[in-house]
């Protein structure tokens, strides 16, 4: 079964605009990165002069020394601009364009699975919910370009999800990032906050 995902001509605004997620008063969001993607990121940056700022997201587990989580099971790679928009791998600066005419992005073949899994956020049997703002067609069809498929996808989403599997028993921490629109910054705390 394959279908079918295609970016509307010259949009790049998965790679632009973050949410504030799970609510305002924790900021903005950044792309996610499981603790191993953390390091190739950073190498990544050094390699091609690029500033990044990486926080925590997840963690999980009680340690009372520091009033956190014991172990950070998901960072987060913020944006550039002073609000947390445009990642810093997205090459604003360039002639060059993607191949649907968006910004290229700098790390495209080496980009985290939480890119590789855009717009898939979640799955199950009946549907696959997608997190895009854009004009977008799932279809199914047998004659689908391999670079389109939603499938490639639903792979990276599945690694993703099953790393997390083995911590739904344990205490969830959510990391605020106090990054956001200007006029919000009084809401935005710093830190991490336990979920009930």
């Amino acid at each position: 079964m394959l279908r079918e995902f295609h970016c509307i001509e010259n949009c790049s605004d998965c790679c632009i605009y973050r949410q504030y997620y799970p609510s305002i008063e924790y900021g903005k969001i950044g792309v996610l990165l499981l603790p191993e993607e953390k390091k190739v990121i950073e190498c990544q940056a050094n390699a091609q002069q690029v500033k990044i700022s990486i926080f925590p997201r997840l963690g999980v587990g009680i340690n009372r020394k520091s009033n956190g989580p014991s172990q950070v099971i998901a960072y987060q790679l913020m944006g550039n601009d002073t609000n947390g928009d445009y990642c810093p791998f997205l090459d604003i600066n360039s002639k060059n364009r993607s191949p649907h005419g968006g910004f290229n992005c700098m790390i495209y073949n080496t980009r985290p699975l939480s890119c590789q899994a855009y717009p898939a956020i979640k799955e199950n049997k009946k549907a696959v919910e997608l997190d895009c703002n854009c004009q977008f067609s799932c279809q199914y069809s047998a004659k689908a370009s391999k670079m389109n498929l939603l499938d490639n996808e639903l792979k990276a989403l599945t690694i993703i999800s099953n790393k997390f599997e083995c911590f739904e028993d344990q205490k969830i921490w959510r990391y605020a990032t106090h990054i956001g629109d200007k006029h919000l910054k009084v809401l935005l705390p710093r830190g991490w906050y336990l979920q009930s």
